[in-house]
């Protein structure tokens, strides 16, 4: 392992110039403010005369089928009403199950009984509220729990069922998988996510890769492009919109992640923050390739646009979200297709998963692994599962109006002098584009190893290497002027590359005339191995007697 390199005098270079500071550069940024956002109005949408006649109904229903109850306390939340019940010993949970439908007939309402309730020792039943309150986005980033969260990646998602805020950490998650069906409130979510860290985060701490195939939700975000975007060089807008793009930003952005690793291998950490500590601390140089890593949080509008067969879209998105969290990459996936979308593998990679209104069980359960979200009112209402753990919560509300006053608000002060560049990826199509072929600087091996590969027509690396004992390097550099020299077809992952010539006698002849005319000559894939093999007499068919060896007499009546 390489050892990290370090100033030997860390002391006085604290001294002189003080701790790294990575906001210097924007040093007068300014966060956005609360009065961006709208004042929430403070409706309740459910009086105390209905509450008690809910609870009535509930108590009575319970004690005609012989459920007796030691206490019942009712919690008001913004979409529904929580009562949660204390039963007398012996009445069994299941028992209490079985009553939905009586109670949902009863109260006039879809009821759903949750519960045994850990840590509480109650059993809970929702009861929704005629109309659900709307919670604002001012109202949860002036509260305390955010205004002080101690977090890489502070994200308010909304309230929960007890009206309490309910903040995550983006970093802690690590990914985050949100599905639902088409106007639930997904877009509305991502945007309460990138307004969250946009209120908590300067720019030099996180940046945000755009992806939006649809071009409609995440447009407005293209004005903070100087301060919190991050695309490849030669992108025109940052927001990527074109499939085709975005799958080179993916490959770009697993590029950024080999890069970020290399930097924390040879800084001898584990973490990106354990690394940005180091950097502070003036314990890496310049000189060693090493500078401050700002968390990188992907962003996917509609996943299921990108995944296109045959482009490894999701092989990049699997091997972002198994790697990406040492390195401060976390992915955010929305889409409204979860049965397309969610795979096994996807599964296993993001563990956090919010889910809004699907239309029917079989969804939710691809999405939760278990049932409910089938049964959410919409409008925000959603289901997070975060390990074993699932979490009923009232996603917050933030209006488009809101999102073009922050943006604006952003924009119109000083910022870097481009977004952040990724590493640029370049395809196979401009790598053969831009293979340059030069006769006379080829291999002294190269016409031995193009007969190598034409005779076991095999085009592997590991073969010149066995066969004719090379070492890696070079018959990687052989592998690349035969590819160069259209012997071999390009690399296909861990498939062998195609053999382009199907005998030596074609290949020959290509050899020849490259050493003639320094230029490649292709030869129809039709010409024969042997030249003498043309025109060969087809032998006669079986089962016929030439006429000088027909028999005579009775064989000859027999079998003539």
């Amino acid at each position: 392992m390489c050892k990290p390199i370090i100033t030997m005098d860390i002391e006085n270079l604290v001294e002189q110039f003080g701790a790294f500071d990575p906001k210097l550069d924007l040093a007068n940024y300014k966060y956005p403010v609360l009065d961006l956002l709208a004042i929430p109005v403070t409706e309740l949408s459910l009086d105390a005369e209905v509450l008690d006649a809910q609870k009535k109904t509930i108590v009575d229903t319970l004690l005609y089928n012989n459920v007796r109850l030691a206490q019942i306390r009712a919690t008001i939340g913004p979409t529904l009403t929580l009562f949660e019940i204390t039963s007398a010993p012996g009445v069994r949970v299941a028992k209490i199950k079985n009553l939905e439908a009586d109670l949902a007939l009863y109260l006039a309402a879809e009821v759903r009984v949750t519960g045994p309730i850990p840590g509480k020792g109650t059993m809970g039943i929702e009861v929704p509220h005629p109309k659900a309150d709307k919670v604002m986005m001012r109202s949860l980033l002036a509260t305390k729990e955010f205004l002080l969260a101690d977090m890489d990646l502070p994200v308010a998602l909304g309230k929960t069922m007890d009206n309490e805020v309910y903040i995550t950490d983006l970093a802690k998650l690590p990914h985050l998988l949100i599905a639902g069906a088409t106007g639930q409130g997904k877009s509305v979510c991502l945007n309460a996510l990138l307004v969250s860290l946009l209120y908590k985060k300067h720019p030099s701490e996180v940046k945000f890769v755009l992806i939006d195939i649809n071009q409609l939700e995440l447009s407005l975000f293209h004005r903070i492009e100087r301060h919190f975007l991050a695309k490849l060089p030669d992108e025109v807008n940052a927001v990527v919109t074109d499939p085709v793009r975005a799958i080179d930003t993916l490959n770009g952005l697993c590029m950024e992640l080999d890069e970020r690793y290399e930097l924390l291998k040879n800084a001898g950490v584990r973490h990106i923050r354990e690394y940005n500590q180091k950097f502070i601390d003036r314990k890496l140089e310049y000189a060693g390739g090493h500078r401050y890593l700002p968390f990188i949080v992907l962003v996917i509008e509609e996943f299921a646009e990108l995944l296109t067969p045959g482009k490894g879209v999701e092989i990049a998105i699997n091997r972002l979200a198994q790697l990406g969290r040492p390195a401060g990459i976390h992915l955010v996936i929305a889409t409204q297709r979860p049965s397309k979308v969610i795979t096994g593998t996807i599964k296993a990679n993001f563990t956090s998963r919010l889910a809004f209104r699907v239309s029917s069980n079989i969804d939710s359960r691809t999405i939760l692994d278990a049932s409910g979200a089938e049964m959410l009112k919409g409008q925000g209402d959603m289901l997070l599962a975060t390990g074993t753990e699932i979490i009923h919560l009232q996603g917050v509300f933030v209006d488009t109006t809101e999102v073009e006053r922050i943006a604006e608000f952003i924009g119109a002060q000083r910022g870097y002098p481009c977004a952040m560049l990724l590493p640029e990826y370049i395809s196979k199509e401009d790598q053969l584009s831009n293979l340059s072929f030069d006769p006379d600087n080829f291999d002294p091996l190269f016409e031995d190893c193009a007969r190598l590969i034409v005779l076991h027509q095999q085009g592997s690396t590991s073969l010149i290497q066995r066969k004719l004992k090379l070492g890696y390097n070079r018959a990687g550099r052989i592998i690349d002027q035969l590819e160069a020299a259209k012997v071999v077809g390009p690399f296909d992952g861990s498939k062998a590359r195609e053999v382009l010539y199907i005998d030596e006698y074609s290949l020959e002849l290509f050899l020849s005339g490259l050493k003639k005319n320094s230029a490649p000559v292709m030869v129809p894939e039709a010409i024969p191995a042997h030249p003498e093999l043309v025109n060969v007499p087809k032998p006669a068919p079986r089962g016929k007697l030439e006429p000088k060896l027909k028999r005579k007499g009775f064989w000859g009546r027999l079998f003539n």
